[in-house]
């Protein structure tokens, strides 16, 4: 169970202005350890939104830890350096190999990065090394050295209805096309992710109060990376934000004890399955 204590079920009515929005969630974010500002990872008005909520923490006097998804354990030693350097911002992406890794526009994350240097904040990689999570998704996490394997193994309980739901989204998200003999392998891969970012913002939270992490929607939901921080130590007050994409006019921001949801337009976007049928 995830814990936010003092929270309660509501509805915060939506203001027209998205710095007033900020503000509101900043205030539920002081009791929480963990931070979650959860993203379409192509969405400009969820980056936008994301530094909106980080200033107003900003501004109340949070000093958190930030850390991204978007850059692996060991690229920390640049990140270090680049966070020292008074780096313009096409010079940052290309020390953080942005663009190589295959992210969306770096400038949609400057913000959250320029916020980071006025303030003096410690940023950190989160996420497994890709060599790691490729060769888990190609030969399973059998094929790790025994250490390796429990360091990266899924702390959960068992529960087939949540890994079949996991194995589901993942065979959408790759347009149907994984063959069934690859899935099983690129759910244990997720829950490897999971794991580890899980495993650096709880050694993060032995220096800090608090960790802000930037990170796509679909690693909190359930059975990933709040349930396994959950898992690694009972009791962390997390907070996800989860700025979801909807058809529907919605005018609020739905509050719960450990989840708000921010509601907004969806993106036009191509089909994005239409590149790989035609492989």
């Amino acid at each position: 169970m995830l814990l936010l204590t003092g929270c309660v079920a509501t509805t915060m009515a939506r203001d027209a202005d998205p710095a007033a929005l900020a503000r509101l969630v900043a205030a539920r974010a002081v009791r929480a350890q963990v931070v979650y500002l959860g993203e379409s990872h192509d969405n400009p008005r969820h980056h936008a939104d994301q530094a909106r909520v980080l200033e107003a923490m900003l501004a109340g006097g949070a000093r958190p830890v930030l850390a991204f998804e978007m850059l692996s354990q060991d690229q920390q030693p640049a990140v270090d350096a680049a966070m020292l350097e008074p780096a313009d911002s096409a010079a940052l992406a290309k020390r953080l190999e942005w663009s190589l890794r295959g992210w969306p526009d770096f400038e949609m994350y400057r913000p959250l990065f320029d916020l980071a240097r006025r303030y003096r904040l410690t940023v950190i990689a989160l996420d497994l090394p890709r060599p790691a999570v490729r060769r888990i998704a190609g030969e399973g996490l059998a094929a790790l050295a025994p250490g390796e394997r429990s360091r990266v193994a899924s702390r959960l309980a068992r529960d087939d209805n949540r890994e079949r739901r996991i194995a589901s989204e993942i065979e959408t998200a790759h347009c149907g096309l994984l063959p069934a003999a690859a899935v099983p392998r690129m759910v244990e891969a997720w829950h490897a992710r999971n794991v580890t970012m899980a495993q650096r913002i709880l050694e993060a939270l032995e220096r800090a109060a608090q960790v802000v992490v930037i990170v796509g929607r679909g690693h909190q939901s359930p059975g990933g990376l709040a349930d396994q921080v959950e898992a690694l130590r009972p009791g962390t007050r997390q907070l996800i934000v989860d700025f979801v994409e909807t058809e529907e006019r919605a005018s609020d921001l739905a509050v719960s004890e450990n989840r708000i949801v921010w509601p907004g337009p969806p993106l036009d976007r191509p089909d994005p399955c239409a590149p790989l049928r035609a492989r």
